[in-house]
């Protein structure tokens, strides 16, 4: 439910941009032509990179809306990445490419003043791309979208860098010779810089880098805050196109039930999707033991071997065949037994079969205590 109505937001804010940069990029091209302004061309090229990008989000939105398969088990988020790796690319190819315009035709002194018109675009610009930044990034916050908030931070790149192009052709429209090209340039390096800051983020993610470190913090303390939690002892988490994956182990009480043990790490897990939005699956691994106690615990014997060694030293024994359940702890280096008798060997007549029973049982070896327990 939260990852359609993640998506829906996405693509919402993504065609309103898509539609504001369409109209942007044609007039900031149209004028920067005919008003002789490489600066507004600039930008509109800059532009025109920004509705590639949104209609790079939008199909990775799309894609990475599939469920999860047999063949994706975690969903395809990484496209979302992906995707910002491509549009880092991008932005940087066409920043190079910007710049590389500019700094020929300084070298060539090649240098035309641009028409008064071209100011109106700029400042055009600069309002459209501030309102898509702000519009873009609070959006981002409320679906903890990583892709609509690297667009949000490539809208404020334009924004400025059309301030850097509204100086530069004032400057030039003054006399300043060969700011017009400046500013080109100086456009270029601010994509180029953009491009770099996506295309790292992006990078980071793909790797499993972990999520922030306060966030991580909060969802330790929320674990620990559980009652039923000795320890966590481990506590990993990961990215995918934004969102949150945690994996984590937590020591209990040896002598839980599996049903209570898996009660505690389901209540966990709920909690901790439904206090942290950005977190959507969890895992929850439960240990009785401490470290050291996995060393030790692994020479204890399987279940079905303590069955055979029980039932060996008990066959002589006449009550041992009405044994109801034999519950076992594996604790450290031994072996607790629970056994559930009927409650019609409680008396008194019986007490010494039962005494015989525990005897035989702690003899054995990996046998530490023997507890008895009557059904009603």
């Amino acid at each position: 439910m939260i990852i359609d109505r993640r998506h829906r937001v996405i693509k919402k804010i993504t065609i309103t941009g898509a539609i504001v940069n369409c109209l942007l990029a044609a007039s900031q091209i149209f004028f920067g032509i005919i008003g002789h302004s490489q600066a507004l061309l600039a930008d509109g090229f800059h532009t025109l990179s920004d509705l590639l990008s949104d209609f790079i989000v939008l199909f990775a939105v799309k894609q990475s809306s599939a469920a999860a398969d047999e063949g994706h088990p975690y969903g395809h988020g990484r496209i979302e990445t992906l995707a910002t790796v491509i549009l880092g690319f991008l932005l940087v190819i066409a920043g190079l490419g910007i710049g590389y315009r500019g700094i020929s035709s300084i070298v060539s002194s090649q240098q035309s003043n641009p028409a008064l018109v071209t100011l109106v675009f700029a400042g055009l610009a600069i309002f459209a791309k501030e309102f898509l930044y702000r519009y873009t990034m609070k959006a981002a916050k409320q679906v903890h979208s990583n892709l609509l908030e690297s667009n949000a931070w490539h809208h404020r790149s334009d924004a400025l860098s059309s301030a850097v192009v509204l100086v530069g052709i004032s400057a030039q429209l003054l006399g300043v010779p060969y700011m017009d090209i400046l500013a080109a340039i100086v456009v270029a390096i601010m994509i180029i810089v953009m491009g770099l800051r996506l295309t790292s983020k992006a990078f980071a993610e793909l790797i499993d880098t972990s999520l922030d470190i306060e966030l991580v913090g909060q969802v330790r303390s929320l674990i620990e805050g559980n009652e039923s939690v000795r320890e966590v002892h481990s506590l990993r988490s990961r990215s995918m196109g934004g969102l949150g994956y945690v994996d984590a182990e937590i020591r209990v009480n040896p002598r839980l039930t599996v049903s209570e043990a898996h009660y505690v790490a389901f209540s966990l897990e709920q909690a901790i999707k439904a206090t942290f939005e950005q977190i959507i699956d969890v895992s929850i691994h439960v240990d009785p033991l401490t470290e050291s106690g996995h060393d030790s615990v692994s020479d204890l014997p399987p279940r079905t071997e303590i069955q055979e060694m029980l039932a060996a030293a008990w066959r002589e024994l006449p009550c041992c065949d009405q044994i109801e359940q034999i519950h076992l702890h594996y604790l450290q280096s031994q072996v607790e037994v629970d056994l559930v008798l009927p409650g019609s060997l409680s008396t008194a007549d019986y007490s010494q079969q039962i005494d015989r029973i525990i005897e035989q049982a702690v003899d054995l070896k990996h046998i530490g205590k023997v507890n008895i327990y009557f059904s009603r």
